[in-house]
C-alpha cells in the first residue's frame, strides 16, 4: 500500500508542476494586466488634469492681459470701468497677485471723483476688498483645529479695539494650531501668538500692530514684529514668516473712522483678525529658499 501511494505521488509530480506554474503565470498576468490598467488610468487622469490646467491658465492669461492693457491705463479710462476690471482681477488672481497697489490707486481716484458718485464707488471698492479677504481667510482657515473638531473651543483670534488704544494689553493672546499638511492625522504645529494694537492713522484707515510669537522649545527666543495694517492688506500676500513651515497674517476687517460732523462724532474702532497657517497654503507666493530645499534633499537621502 505504501509503495502504491509513493508511486501515485511520484507520478503526480510532473502533472502538478505545470499546473502550479500555470497558476503562477495566470496570477502574474492578471496582476500585470491590472497594473497596466491602473497606469493607463493614471496617465489619462494626469493628461486630462494637465490639459484642464493649461486651458484655465490660457483663459486667466487672456483676462489678465486684456484687463491690464485696456482698463487699467493711468489716464483716459472711466473710473467705473477700472473698478469692474479690478473686480475681474480680484476674482481670478486674488491668490497670486498683490492687488493692494491697484486698490490704493483706485481709492485715490475715488476720492477725486464728483461727490454724488464718490460714495457709490467707495462702496464698490470696499465690497471687492472684503470679498478678497473673505475668500483668502476661508482658504487659510480650512482644515485648522477650529474646523476639524466642533467640540473644541473657538480660538479667540478676532478682536474689536477702541482707538486710540487705552491699554497696552494684547487684544489677542492665544495658542494657535494647524495640522501638518503632509500628515493631517499627525501632531499639530502650535504657536502662542499675541497681538497688540499700538496706534492708528485715521487719514489712511490703518492701525499699527505688534505681534509676538513665543518660542516653543527651550532656548528658542520669542520673535516680535511691528507693522501697519490697512484695509487693502490681504492675508495670502501680506503675511509674516515665523519659521520654515509657519506663517501668520493680521487682517483689518473693519475700521470705524471719525465723522466730519462734531454733533455725530463717534469713537474710532478697529476689528482685527489673526490667522496662523502652514507655508503650503500660500503656494507660489512663498517659494522655499534654496538652502531649505537642499537641506530637505540631504535629510531625505539620509
Amino acid at each position: 500500500m505504501r509503495n502504491a501511494k509513493w508511486l501515485v505521488a511520484t507520478l503526480a509530480i510532473p502533472l502538478a508542476i505545470p499546473a502550479a506554474l500555470g497558476l503562477v503565470s495566470y496570477e502574474y498576468q492578471k496582476a500585470e494586466s491590472e497594473r497596466q490598467i491602473n497606469d493607463a488610468r493614471l496617465r489619462l487622469y494626469t493628461e486630462l488634469l494637465s490639459k484642464r490646467e493649461e486651458a484655465d491658465t490660457a483663459v486667466r492669461r487672456g483676462i489678465f492681459d486684456k484687463v491690464l492693457e485696456k482698463y487699467l491705463k493711468p489716464t483716459g479710462q472711466d473710473l467705473q470701468a477700472k473698478i469692474v476690471a479690478l473686480d475681474l482681477l480680484a476674482l481670478n488672481f486674488h491668490d497670486s497677485l498683490d492687488l493692494s497697489p491697484l486698490f490704493w490707486q483706485l481709492h485715490r481716484e475715488v476720492e477725486r471723483a464728483p461727490r454724488r458718485a464718490r460714495d457709490e464707488f467707495a462702496m464698490q471698492l470696499t465690497r471687492i476688498a472684503n470679498g478678497v479677504k473673505d475668500r483668502q481667510i476661508l482658504a487659510l482657515e480650512f482644515g485648522n483645529e477650529r474646523n476639524m473638531d466642533s467640540h473644541q473651543p473657538l480660538i479667540p483670534n478676532e478682536a474689536q479695539v477702541m482707538l486710540p488704544p487705552s491699554s497696552q494689553e494684547p487684544s489677542i493672546d492665544a495658542d494657535f494650531s494647524f495640522p501638518d499638511p503632509a500628515e493631517p492625522s499627525g501632531p499639530k504645529q502650535t504657536r502662542h501668538l499675541t497681538l497688540t494694537v499700538k496706534d492708528d492713522d485715521p487719514a489712511r484707515s490703518r492701525v499699527y500692530a505688534v505681534v509676538t510669537a513665543r518660542g516653543r522649545e527651550q532656548g528658542e527666543k520669542d520673535q516680535t514684529w511691528g507693522f501697519w495694517i490697512d484695509t487693502f492688506d490681504f492675508p495670502m500676500v501680506n503675511f509674516t514668516r515665523v519659521s520654515r513651515s509657519e506663517r501668520f497674517a493680521v487682517v483689518l476687517l473693519a475700521y470705524q473712522a471719525p465723522t466730519a460732523n462734531p454733533s455725530t462724532e463717534r469713537a474710532r474702532t478697529a476689528r482685527v483678525k489673526m490667522l496662523y497657517f502652514p507655508s503650503a497654503r500660500v503656494g507660489v507666493k512663498d517659494k522655499p529658499f534654496i538652502d531649505d530645499v537642499i537641506s530637505d534633499l540631504v535629510h531625505g537621502r539620509r
